[in-house]
């Protein structure tokens, strides 16, 4: 928990609770297409050691974002890593059951940050029920040492993203822990 950002670092946050977690995946169903499956996991630590999930309530935000610091052995961290970048490359749209029923998600990849040892930046869109607008999850995985971290933001009916400042106190924090 130590590795967490205070509130005071969080610009305009109001809160920034964290939680250790067995690992941020519920029991839903596999989605409709494997690599996806694999993403999901590796996004929420599923064989990680240890899982602590941080959320960020900001200020004038009601979508906020959270992180989720999953700690492998350096090897596993770097295997998990090249699974969620091998996935991306096959992983364009999904269907599955999330905690608001049914869903489809598509994937888009973008430029990733120059952080950490590795990062990759995607966004899962899709359609909110009842044709309540359109949900955008903005991701940043990152891999520094060992721990793969991923950052989400959410927002609906506008580009989500996740304040890259933010990202780069954390992964510093991290790399800093690692190497001291």
């Amino acid at each position: 928990m130590a590795l967490a950002l205070p509130e005071s670092e969080v610009p305009n946050s109001h809160s920034a609770p964290v939680q250790r977690l067995s690992s941020g995946r519920q029991t839903f169903p596999p989605v409709s297409d494997a690599s996806c499956e694999r993403l999901l996991d590796v996004m929420t630590g599923e064989t990680a050691s240890a899982v602590v999930g941080q959320t960020f309530n900001w200020v004038d935000d009601i979508w906020g974002g959270d992180s989720l610091l999953a700690s492998y052995p350096e090897a596993t961290a770097r295997e998990e890593f090249r699974a969620a970048r091998d996935s991306l490359k096959t992983c364009k749209s999904f269907t599955g059951v999330a905690w608001a029923g049914e869903c489809a998600a598509e994937v888009t990849v973008e430029k990733a940050p120059a952080l950490g040892d590795e990062a990759l930046s995607f966004h899962l869109i899709s359609q909110l029920p009842d044709g309540g607008g359109q949900r955008d999850a903005h991701h940043v995985l990152v891999r520094t040492g060992t721990t793969v971290v991923d950052f989400h933001k959410l927002n609906v009916d506008a580009r989500a993203q996740f304040p890259l400042a933010l990202i780069g106190k954390q992964v510093d924090r991290l790399s800093a822990a690692q190497s001291g």
